[in-house]
């Protein structure tokens, strides 16, 4: 189980971006810390909810502002977060029937997804975003 920390290295310059970064950070925290308690199918589900709606907030923030300024790669920004959300479906659907066992799994999935994204796609976008904005 791993423990996500926030690090300068995440940052990408967008004070609202990252303070939803930070937050998604202390979500997958809390989601790895109900894991940790075995006992508590229930407490980790509404974990996975919580976390489930924030990142849909999220994404819907970055989807907003890449439209607003007619970010040329928004297409395959918004598939990166497509692809999250259905792998991120099944893996629960799967949780729920009880046919996976995603103590590991989900948490690995989720940090790493996350990080990388952060450090790949978003600051690729938030990069771009501030050109337009030194262009003007």
């Amino acid at each position: 189980m791993e423990i996500v920390t926030w690090s300068k290295s995440y940052e990408t310059g967008h004070p609202v971006v990252d303070g939803q970064h930070r937050n998604l950070f202390k979500l997958i925290n809390n989601l790895n810390l109900e894991l940790l308690d075995k006992e508590s199918n229930q407490a980790f589900s509404d974990a996975i909810e919580i976390l489930s709606a924030y990142v849909g907030t999220h994404f819907k923030t970055e989807e907003d502002l890449m439209k607003s300024v007619s970010y040329p790669d928004f297409e395959n920004h918004r598939q990166e977060h497509d692809n999250l959300k259905e792998q991120s479906e099944k893996l629960i659907k799967l949780f729920r029937l009880g046919k996976v066992d995603l103590t590991a799994t989900i948490s690995k999935f989720l940090s790493d997804w996350l990080k990388n994204h952060i450090q790949e796609i978003d600051k690729k976008m938030i990069d771009w975003l501030k050109g337009q904005e030194g262009a003007n």
